[in-house]
């Protein structure tokens, strides 16, 4: 049995934000004022997902800070697509999502499947499409607004599929100073560059959180082996319906292990904090052609 794991453990972790909104588009607050925003609450990176229209954030730029070139395209309806890394505007609105995941693609940028469970989009309309890096297992407005934000089982249903997509935790603030800050990833990268973060994103090495905390992934013959803060559990999740494979409960687990028994597809790692805040890997292939 081979197990892919997506992660290369290097010295630092990022955190970051992959769709926000300001006032350019249908956002509250101002620009300037919502990087500054993220940036006063220790964010690493942050794209600005402004609706129809591109922004690169390069003015804002530091040595703790970057930009990462980015828009939320509409298909049509509630059917959105993030694009990061991109060069040029995204055509949108009223054609095809394989249309716009191509030009990101062409783009050489990241397409991340908004929302997917606020957007109606079923499993089987996202096994039909081809080339996006990425689902929003976790939209923190979308659960505000009609608590339907969490995509973990519609993320799982395309795992058992066979797809190979990462799962993305982000905000999609509109209303910065209550919706900000809630949802976000933690990318382990080389360098704080938009490139090395896109990298992070592209291959899966990075995790999403709510608050609680991974430290290392490593694989050990045919375990696999997290670290992390405190946690009051820890789920090794696989996809099948009648719960986590492996789930292990304290008040203070800081490390676990989980041997895959054979015939599963994926496993991924979930850890709930004291305060109830989660945190979710990603996926460690199982006897595939795994491919970033």
């Amino acid at each position: 049995m081979k197990i892919r794991s997506p992660y290369q453990n290097f010295p630092h972790w990022f955190r970051g934000n992959t769709h926000t909104h300001s006032a350019r588009s249908d956002g509250e607050w101002p620009l300037e004022r919502v990087v500054g925003h993220y940036r006063e609450r220790g964010y690493s990176f942050l794209a600005m997902t402004d609706h129809e229209l591109l922004l690169d954030l390069a003015e804002f730029a530091g040595a703790d800070f970057v930009g990462i070139p980015a828009e939320e395209v509409t298909v049509r309806g509630r059917d959105h697509i993030v694009g990061l890394g991109l060069r040029d505007p995204v055509a949108g609105c009223n054609t095809h999502h394989q249309r716009v995941i191509d030009d990101i693609a062409g783009q050489g940028g990241l397409a991340v499947l908004a929302h997917p469970v606020f957007s109606g989009l079923s499993p089987e309309q996202a096994q039909g499409l081809h080339g996006y890096h990425a689902v929003e297992i976790l939209n923190a407005v979308c659960q505000y607004l009609e608590y339907n934000g969490y995509a973990l089982q519609w993320w799982d249903e395309l795992l058992r599929r066979g797809l190979q997509v990462w799962g993305i935790a982000a905000d999609d603030a509109h209303r910065v100073a209550w919706q900000a800050a809630k949802a976000w990833i933690m990318v382990n990268a080389e360098a704080l560059t938009p490139q090395h973060i896109l990298a992070g994103i592209r291959t899966g090495n990075f995790y999403a959180s709510t608050g609680a905390t991974f430290h290392r992934f490593a694989v050990e013959g045919k375990t696999i082996r997290v670290w992390c803060d405190p946690a009051v559990e820890i789920r090794f999740q696989t996809g099948f319906p009648l719960g986590p494979a492996l789930r292990l409960k304290g008040e203070a687990l800081t490390e676990a292990a989980y041997t895959p028994r054979g015939g599963e597809i994926f496993v991924r790692v979930e850890i709930v904090d004291a305060q109830l805040q989660s945190a979710w890997s990603q996926p460690f292939f199982l006897d595939s052609d795994w491919r970033p």
